[in-house]
């Protein structure tokens, strides 16, 4: 039988000098202290003791009693007990929905207030919250601890979620707990963080991957047997990508005429648009022959756009689905040409960037120089295209061994 009891809590004297008034809560071997107000002894022994009956001290001694009410309440309503869910439940303020503490209305409530949070963003903090409401249903942001995220992350590694992945999701929550913790403050002060030295330390994983060889490049820059035009177009598109420093297919889709210049092409990295403020590198292509003639090839010269599929005025949502649609129906063709070339990595718009950085690291370019022409804000995300597992290197190392 748990007992309830409202003491000045002597063990430890604040800085101040008072002592936390709390509610103590003996549950069998079990002791649970729930911090109500600071005081000194001697305004303990006036209120509680000698039971002064001026208003505010009458006042305060209904509001204690009311939440050894509440305490015992919710010890009775808890089956099986749980401390840390009786201690969430006994501090969580009467919440409206505006202030609600739900971790899925907090995510859903950051991307609408958020207002630089890109839509590919949007999309992925979506859904990192459909991942945490499966892991956890209608779980409030004061049940996210060091043991909560264990728990996450043991549980998708069980799954065979890479780790990478994982910790992309936590840092989706760990935005979520600063962003209200700091910007929009409604996470009660009596939180503990769960991240840092005394939490979780998210890593800055970078997954080791498979790269396409020099020859099997050179097949694919090559290749003259097609069976559509969109096949032909696909790789056309790739050879546009590996060829224009490696970007990203968003970069191409809304690359300009305009954007020629001087013999090069030079434009800003969308993706660096919201994440760098004041650092953002110019990429700056040279137009070789063999760029001219692929641009020659696929542009479109009665539109302003190289490609000819976006019109001046689009919105951010209309880019974002034709980026998506766009590359789906590329990605698609080249699988096509990645069982016709028996390639040991599948084609795709995303691995021309990889290729590029690798052919330039095959031929002893530096990293420095690598990461430059790539628009990359340090070493660390160059090493990151530069540490794939390269076949050709690997066999060449080890065919010394006896």
């Amino acid at each position: 039988m748990a007992t309830f009891t409202l003491v000045l809590d002597t063990r430890s004297k604040l800085k101040s000098g008072k002592y936390n008034l709390s509610i103590r809560v003996i549950n069998g071997k079990e002791q649970i202290y729930l911090n109500l107000a600071k005081m000194t002894q001697e305004q303990y022994n006036r209120i509680f003791v000698k039971k002064s009956m001026d208003a505010s001290s009458i006042e305060f001694r209904k509001k204690c009693n009311e939440n050894l009410t509440k305490s015992e309440k919710l010890f009775n309503d808890i089956k099986p007990f749980n401390k840390q869910k009786f201690r969430i439940l006994f501090f969580q303020k009467e919440l409206d929905k505006r202030d609600s503490l739900l971790l899925s209305d907090l995510f859903d409530r950051f991307v609408t207030n958020y207002s630089n949070l890109k839509i590919t963003s949007q999309k992925h903090y979506k859904y990192t919250k459909l991942l945490f409401e499966k892991f956890s249903p209608n779980a409030s942001i004061l049940e996210v601890n060091l043991s909560f995220i264990n728990q996450f992350v043991k549980e998708r590694n069980d799954e065979g979620v890479s780790q990478s992945t994982i910790e992309s999701n936590l840092r989706n929550l760990r935005r979520i707990v600063n962003y209200f913790i700091s910007e929009e403050p409604i996470i009660p002060s009596y939180y503990q963080y769960p991240f840092g030295k005394r939490g979780y330390s998210i890593q800055n994983l970078f997954p080791s991957k498979l790269v396409l060889t020099n020859d099997e490049i050179k097949s694919v820059i090559n290749l003259k047997d097609f069976d559509s035009t969109k096949e032909e177009y696909a790789r056309d598109i790739w050879v546009f990508l590996y060829r224009c420093n490696g970007i990203n297919f968003a970069d191409l889709l809304r690359m300009k005429w305009s954007d020629i210049r001087g013999g090069c092409l030079e434009f800003y990295r969308k993706k660096t648009e919201t994440t760098r403020k004041t650092n953002r590198k110019k990429i700056m292509v040279p137009l070789t022959n063999d760029l001219k003639s692929i641009i020659e090839k696929v542009g479109v010269k009665e539109s302003p756009f190289i490609l000819g599929k976006l019109n001046d005025g689009y919105t951010e949502k209309m880019f974002d689905n034709k980026n998506h649609k766009l590359k789906g129906q590329i990605n698609a063709q080249l699988e096509i040409i990645t069982q016709k070339l028996n390639l040991s990595v599948p084609l795709r718009t995303k691995t021309a960037r990889d290729s590029y950085a690798t052919t330039l690291n095959r031929a002893g370019v530096s990293k420095d120089r690598i990461g430059e022409m790539m628009g990359h804000s340090n070493s660390i995300v160059t090493e990151h295209y530069l540490a794939s597992l390269d076949r050709e290197t690997v066999f060449e190392v080890n065919k010394h061994l006896f």
